[in-house]
């Protein structure tokens, strides 16, 4: 049973808007309320990658990462063209038992709830009046609120106040396999995107990304990708999802903006869930302090490492880029490229 009104409303129970309310508890508040449209258990169109700083970012709120399934894979392998050009030693990529997210985000859903945060799951944003400070809920329950923190994802209803034109794509197929454990990260499978083919006990994950264009056919570029990589499988459990290309505005008046809703997401590599909770851990001390600032800084500090991911994707992603990076690189740096790989993509 909901009550009237709350200190502070949290709309979404991801990563980022668990990590507000746990961080907000931590704070000293106690009328919080987070409504989750979904039900969990939740399925979430992600590989579940962590790498060593997303880790210690749950870990920070007590969360045993491990206890939730997660090993490092050993073999990491760079494909392009349909050709291996080289195998790294993985030491930064972590992956669950079912490589997608839904017992991290189940595992940390009990740990709040287990902190005493309230989250009402199957409760989905109906209207939103900010200079009333009301929200709706399904069932047509109206709430009143002092802050209001939107962590409901790039097309969320939060989205309305953002600009989502430009945002990423992904697409993924869960199916049982008898191929070994590995990593493949497959490059030229989608204009400016990459592939990723994981493999892990007994399950395959299948993803696609690329930046979005309303125009392009993705299913029949999955089942092209899907034909290249030589499998053949049932694709009627494809699905997909978008992910912001851009960091949005944090503060609105009282309405807040964390996670994928602000643009807390690498667009070069679709990493998002570390940004999330620091977005949701910034969002929360700023409420606390009554001092948005503190957002802006951490949504400030984002978009000036994305604009460099944004570039670096630009030139990555140019074909003649490509060939000398996986033709010349692959195999006269490959000490490089394996310090490069290891070293940058361990820190998102």
């Amino acid at each position: 049973m909901l009550k009237n009104s709350y200190d502070t409303v949290i709309i979404g129970a991801g990563p980022a808007g668990l990590s507000c309310a746990m961080q907000l508890k931590r704070l000293g508040a106690s009328d919080l309320l987070v409504a989750e449209r979904c039900e969990f258990p939740r399925d979430k169109c992600c590989a579940g990658y962590i790498t060593n700083k997303t880790k210690k970012a749950f870990e920070d709120f007590g969360l045993d990462v491990g206890g939730c399934g997660y090993t490092l894979i050993d073999d990491f392998r760079l494909i392009y063209k349909n050709r291996e050009k080289q195998k790294i030693k993985n030491r930064f990529l972590y992956t669950g038992p079912r490589i997608n997210r839904v017992e991290l985000d189940d595992a940390f859903f009990r740990l709040a709830v287990n902190n005493g945060i309230s989250v009402a799951e199957k409760t989905a944003v109906i209207s939103h009046d900010a200079d009333a400070h009301t929200v709706t809920f399904s069932g047509g329950v109206t709430v009143s609120y002092k802050h209001i923190v939107f962590a409901d994802g790039t097309l969320g209803f939060g989205s309305r106040y953002q600009d989502r034109r430009r945002r990423n794509i992904a697409m993924q197929l869960i199916f049982p396999t008898n191929r070994e454990n590995g990593i493949n990260i497959i490059f030229g499978a989608s204009p400016k995107g990459y592939g990723w083919q994981s493999t892990y006990n007994g399950l395959c994950n299948i993803g696609l990304t690329d930046y979005y264009d309303k125009n392009r056919d993705y299913r029949a570029l999955f089942e092209g990708y899907m034909k290249s990589l030589g499998i053949e499988t049932d694709v009627s459990g494809l699905y997909a999802a978008f992910t912001p290309a851009s960091v949005g505005k944090p503060v609105i008046g009282d309405v807040y903006f964390v996670g994928d809703a602000l643009g807390a997401c690498d667009p070069l590599t679709l990493s998002g869930l570390r940004y999330g909770v620091g977005s949701g851990k910034a969002a929360a001390q700023a409420i606390a302090a009554s001092d948005p600032k503190i957002l802006y800084r951490y949504a400030a500090a984002m978009r000036f490492k994305f604009a460099i991911s944004s570039a670096l994707m630009r030139v990555f992603y140019l074909r003649p880029v490509q060939f000398l990076v996986f033709n010349v690189g692959c195999t006269v740096l490959r000490p490089f490229v394996t310090f490069a790989f290891n070293r940058f993509l361990c820190r998102k």
